[in-house]
């Protein structure tokens, strides 16, 4: 089958999104469909995706025009028309995370799936307007939406009064790590280690606390652009917390298993990727499922979301009281020397993750 998958995103790229719309492709691919990216042409086009995302099943990559000298608006416009028609010639079915694409399939009668990762309204006005007038949802032509969580599949149903429901399904993100299970071991310092996004609601200045009131334990950071990351380090004058920039896909996984605890401290207002929205209540973040598959200890902030994966005590621990660091260092505290618990709660995330690796999300996308 002809797919094409239409992203506004740069690639490659730090941004968890291109990571979760790259292995979409890939793992498309390798069940035997004939799969194009088509993204714009960006500083970032001289480098391989495939070697960045250690891509084995490779797929066709095509750069489109960024129309960046237009404004803002504009250049998201006509590149989504442009790539829309582009696609449009060859393809069997459009996947995109692009309202004004989708928008324009319905229009065009070619089909369609979407992937809802916030809410509309961080969209503009014009496409908050267009799937206020025409009821794109129950569309024939868009023949799936895809929910990174049941909170977006939910919230866009009852918004949208969408009728055929089926047809909204819900995956969250997924993990193509693979790993061997370790069992942790008694150590005089732990090592707790975040890896993502680098901004204040994905908890970074709650690891600085962290690492201030927790002497006796080492911090590692993992995330961000080299410009970033130097700016902490500026800012960083304690001994037991350790910053790097954001480390290719390829490469996570020895980074992953050097950490004893692995850490989601996320604030009560969580952005996503250039600050733009609150998604707390809707993130199904990477990190998680790529943590899972690391078999470590999950220590997270108590979001509602995340319960739709975590159980407390089960396959994490949450802390309740999250915006405290205190509160945080009392949980790690109470967990540094119990090897038992550490030892169950890991290995039941680490056989709970297999239920989300990429390969089985892509199959249910194309799943009647």
């Amino acid at each position: 089958m002809q797919i094409s998958y239409i992203a506004n995103s740069s690639f490659p790229s730090h941004v968890p999104s291109s990571l979760q719309i790259v292995k979409t492709c890939e793992y498309l691919t390798k069940i035997n469909n004939e799969v194009s990216l088509i993204i714009p042409n960006t500083s970032q086009s001289k480098l391989s995706i495939f070697n960045y995302y250690n891509i084995k099943f490779k797929f066709n990559v095509i750069r489109m025009a960024r129309f960046n000298k237009f404004p803002l608006g504009a250049s998201y416009y006509l590149f989504s028309i442009f790539s829309f028609w582009k696609a449009y010639k060859f393809s069997e079915i459009i996947i995109s995370r692009n309202f004004f694409v989708v928008f324009l399939c319905t229009v065009f009668k070619k089909k369609c799936i979407i992937e809802l990762h916030h809410d509309i309204k961080i969209e503009s006005r014009i496409v908050q307007l267009i799937y206020k007038i025409f009821n794109i949802f129950d569309n024939k032509y868009l023949i799936k939406t895809i929910a990174i969580s049941q909170a977006i599949k939910n919230k866009f149903i009852k918004d949208f009064q969408i009728k055929d429901i089926a047809k909204v399904v819900v995956l969250p993100s997924g993990t193509s790590l693979k790993m061997k299970f370790l069992n942790p071991t008694i150590k005089k310092r732990l090592k707790l280690g975040y890896f993502g996004s680098i901004n204040r609601s994905k908890g970074i200045d709650l690891i600085f606390e962290l690492a201030k009131l927790d002497q006796s334990n080492d911090y590692f950071i993992y995330g961000g652009l080299n410009n970033q990351i130097l700016k902490l380090k500026l800012k960083n004058k304690l001994k037991n917390l350790f910053l790097f920039p954001h480390q290719n896909y390829r490469k996570i996984t020895k980074y992953l298993l050097k950490m004893d605890i692995l850490l989601i401290p996320y604030t009560n207002k969580v952005t996503s990727a250039g600050n733009v929205s609150n998604i707390t209540q809707y993130t199904s973040p990477l990190k998680l499922f790529d943590y899972m598959s690391a078999g470590k200890l999950i220590i997270s902030s108590d979001l509602d979301v995340l319960k739709e994966i975590l159980i407390d005590k089960k396959n994490c621990l949450f802390v309740k009281n999250y915006l405290n660091p205190f509160a945080w260092v009392m949980l790690i505290k109470k967990v540094k020397f119990n090897l038992v618990m550490r030892k169950v709660i890991s290995k039941n995330s680490f056989d709970k993750v297999k239920e989300f690796n990429h390969e089985k999300r892509i199959i249910r996308y194309l799943e009647n």
